[in-house]
């Protein structure tokens, strides 16, 4: 009996070694500097014409500018930046409908790595790519546009938030839908452990994760196959900017809608149990930033038209919000 029992922790010991001497994902460089871009505004959209072209991406994902009058500088600007395996159509037609209704010209963003036609799908995303994205989305917009409100979904909060607390002199506001602090997955956390992109593999099946959609349209809108190691990058990324400290240095008008009916019937994408204390962290005054459950669309991407049952309501609490901290028409 002694002898199985000191076997046993024997191996205990053995297992709790190999774990903790295994590989951890490394942690991003998130530098603060811009890439230069072209001043003139119709060298700027043909910059951002031959990137796109220069990549396998799949039919009307690409990253665009969409000018209310041409290639003219409007008052506002709305730059989307859309979620992790997703684009702009996880925020259509309210993305656009909010920079018709601002006459702002529009630029809809496309992370590192997404909209690609498999199997370039994710290969190139990780946190600092993402983030590098995300710094050339508002740097565009602030080419096209005065004053830079962001609109984002999912993940694309995530670093809409940072971009926010990095650079509050560049944006005007800040309009959230669904926005990744935390995962509403209980133990994503172990991806940003040892092994975390083996456990990554284990929990795909493979080296490969596989999404399903019930509509159709959707396989052409997002990743559906991807390396399960951008899971673990998903999850690096967002530990390591939703932090105290991000939503501290938070200073301009926030609106974040999220879809919430009761505790049964809410968001399974992202913790939306969160939102509350992250808002009071926000240095936004207060009559500045609002937090609004939404019980109708019946989804994480309510601002989809692909997926929301209701996007009208999202419209209307973003134009009551941005008459209220003074942007209209």
């Amino acid at each position: 009996m002694k002898k199985r029992y000191w076997v046993l922790l024997f191996f205990i010991v053995v297992l709790i070694i190999t774990y903790f001497s295994g590989p951890v994902p490394s942690k991003p460089d998130y530098s603060n500097t811009f890439k230069e871009l072209p001043s003139d505004l119709r060298e700027l959209e043909e910059y951002v014409i031959k990137a796109e072209d220069s990549l396998p991406v799949r039919e009307d994902n690409q990253a665009r500018i969409v000018w209310q009058n041409g290639p003219e500088k409007t008052e506002y600007s709305i730059v989307y930046l859309h979620g992790f395996a997703g684009s702009y159509r996880d925020g259509y037609p309210v993305n656009k409908n909010i920079a018709d209704s601002l006459n702002a010209n529009l630029y809809m963003a496309r992370w590192a790595g997404h909209g690609l036609i498999p199997p370039a799908s994710l290969n190139n995303f990780n946190g600092e790519n993402a983030w590098e994205s995300a710094k050339e989305a508002l740097a565009i917009g602030n080419k096209i546009g005065e004053k830079v409100i962001i609109m984002s979904t999912s993940t694309g909060g995530t670093l809409a938030l940072k971009l926010a607390a990095t650079y509050p002199d560049k944006i005007f506001a800040l309009v959230n839908l669904s926005p990744n602090m935390e995962d509403d997955q209980p133990g994503t956390f172990v991806l940003n452990t040892n092994w975390g992109y083996e456990i990554a593999d284990l929990i795909s099946f493979g080296k490969n994760k596989k999404i399903e959609h019930e509509q159709e349209i959707a396989k052409q809108y997002w990743d559906t196959i991807y390396p399960s190691r951008a899971l673990v990058d998903l999850q690096v990324l967002v530990e390591t900017t939703m932090l105290l400290e991000t939503f501290k240095n938070i200073e301009v008008p926030v609106l974040t809608l999220y879809y919430h009916k009761n505790f049964i019937e809410e968001d399974q994408h992202v913790e939306v149990s969160v939102y509350e204390d992250a808002h009071k962290l926000f240095s936004t005054p207060d009559s500045l930033k609002s937090l609004i459950p939404l019980k109708t669309p019946g989804t994480h991407f309510i601002g989809s038209d692909i997926k929301s049952k209701d996007t009208q309501i999202v419209e209307k609490e973003i134009l009551d919000f941005l008459k209220r901290i003074g942007a209209k028409r």
